[in-house]
């Protein structure tokens, strides 16, 4: 994290983290469940579950921790407030004017894989 932030505003960027963290390891619980789901209406085995349980370990939630506890949690959030995940009233007009670099490459990166998605450049 940047160094001259204050302490409140770095305070600010962990809470933001802490909240798009929680909101994206939220939806990421709920793919699971439904193989939880699955598991118990006889779809697939014991086996199977745990298998989905041990990727889920390794994979989203792995990233998920990774990504909101590492060094590059300002990114992140930026990502966050771009991506929807955090809205910009709940980020507040100072953290939108801190991050705003971050937000402003995460969309442009997000228009451009739109754009190649669709044959446009």
């Amino acid at each position: 994290m940047r160094r001259d932030l204050t302490k409140s505003q770095r305070r600010r960027i962990r809470e933001l983290a802490g909240i798009a963290y929680a909101r994206k390891l939220s939806r990421e619980l709920t793919v699971l469940e439904k193989e939880f789901a699955r598991w118990r209406s006889g779809a697939i085995t014991a086996h199977d579950l745990d298998q989905r349980i041990h990727e889920f370990h390794q994979g989203p939630n792995r990233q998920l921790f990774t990504t909101y506890t590492g060094g590059a949690i300002e990114l992140a959030v930026a990502a966050a407030i771009a991506n929807g995940v955090i809205s910009e009233a709940e980020a507040g007009p100072e953290m939108l004017e801190i991050l705003r670099g971050g937000i402003e490459v995460t969309r442009w990166c997000s228009k451009e894989e739109d754009d190649d998605d669709s044959g446009e450049k």
